[in-house]
């Protein structure tokens, strides 16, 4: 019974936060790219300089999926371990 239930919790656990964490990444990438647009509005002539920083800053928060889908592989996978 008990153990039943700590691998349904262990799998919500691992849903919520790569859900939260999907949602998150998008919400970052929005955010990200709306300053671009806005920054390119207000200073046209250092477009450049602003699309590779843009560019980093998406890149930063597209690792944070990645990273928490490996967290919710490990977690999935050692489950039993405990």
């Amino acid at each position: 019974m008990t153990a039943n239930l700590v691998t349904a919790l262990f799998d919500i656990a691992v849903a919520l936060l790569l859900g939260l964490a999907a949602v998150g990444s998008g919400v970052g990438d929005g955010l990200v790219m709306s300053k671009y647009v806005e920054g390119v509005s207000r200073q046209p002539e250092a477009r450049g300089s602003i699309f590779a920083s843009a560019l980093l800053g998406v890149a930063l928060v597209e690792a944070f999926p990645v990273i928490a889908l490996a967290f919710g592989i490990i977690m999935l996978f050692t489950k039993g371990a405990l």
